[in-house]
C-alpha cells in the first residue's frame, strides 16, 4: 500500500512540475505520444511533392499526357488542343474538364520536361486503381499525344517505354496471399 502511495505521488509531482513547466512557456507538446505520431505521418504525408501523390488514373493520365508533349518543348497550340480533344474523346470529359485536368497537370509540371526515372514515382500511388483497360487507354492516349506533331523523339520514346515498363513490371510481381 504503501509503494502505491509513493507511486500516486510521484505521478502527481511530475504532472505539477510539467505543469509549471508550461505555465512558463516551455513546450512539452512533444511527449505526448499521440500527438507525435500524428506529427509523423503529417509530415511522411506532406513531404511527398505534389506530383508523386497523385492517386486518381486520370489525373495521372492528364499529366503524362502533358509531359509526351512538353518533351519536345514548348507546348504548342496545335499539341494543346490536340491533347485536349484526345482526353476529350478518350475519357468521355466536357471540354471544361479537360481545360481543368490540362491546368492540373500543368502546374503540377510547372513548365519542365518530366524524366522518364519519374515515371514510376508518379504512376506508383495510382497503380492500383489502373485495369488493363486503363492501361491500354494511358499507352493510346500517349501514343496519339505524341503523334500530334510527328517526329517522335528520344524522351518521347523513353517515356512511353518508362509507362509501359512499370506496368509489365507491375503484372509480373507475385501477388501477395
Amino acid at each position: 500500500m504503501g509503494l502505491l502511495i509513493e507511486l500516486l505521488g510521484l505521478v502527481l509531482a511530475v504532472a505539477v512540475a510539467l505543469g509549471a513547466l508550461k505555465r512558463n512557456g516551455v513546450d512539452i507538446g512533444w511527449l505526448n505520444p499521440f500527438t507525435f505520431f500524428h506529427r509523423m505521418r503529417w509530415k511522411k504525408k506532406s513531404s511527398i511533392p505534389p506530383l508523386y501523390a497523385l492517386d486518381h488514373p486520370i489525373d495521372v493520365v492528364g499529366v503524362l499526357a502533358l509531359a509526351a508533349v512538353q518533351t519536345s518543348g514548348i507546348v504548342t497550340t496545335k499539341q494543346k488542343d490536340g491533347v485536349m480533344a484526345l482526353l476529350c474523346q478518350q475519357l468521355s470529359m466536357d471540354a471544361a474538364e479537360a481545360n481543368k485536368l490540362w491546368i492540373l497537370s500543368s502546374h503540377l509540371l510547372r513548365h519542365r520536361a518530366l524524366d522518364a526515372r519519374e515515371v514510376p514515382a508518379v504512376l506508383e500511388k495510382s497503380a492500383d486503381k489502373f485495369s488493363d483497360y486503363h492501361q491500354k487507354t494511358l499507352v493510346s492516349i500517349i501514343h496519339a499525344a505524341i503523334a500530334i506533331e510527328p517526329p517522335q523523339n528520344v524522351a518521347q520514346t523513353e517515356l512511353l517505354a518508362a509507362i509501359e515498363a512499370f506496368f509489365n513490371k507491375a503484372k509480373a510481381a507475385p501477388a501477395a496471399w
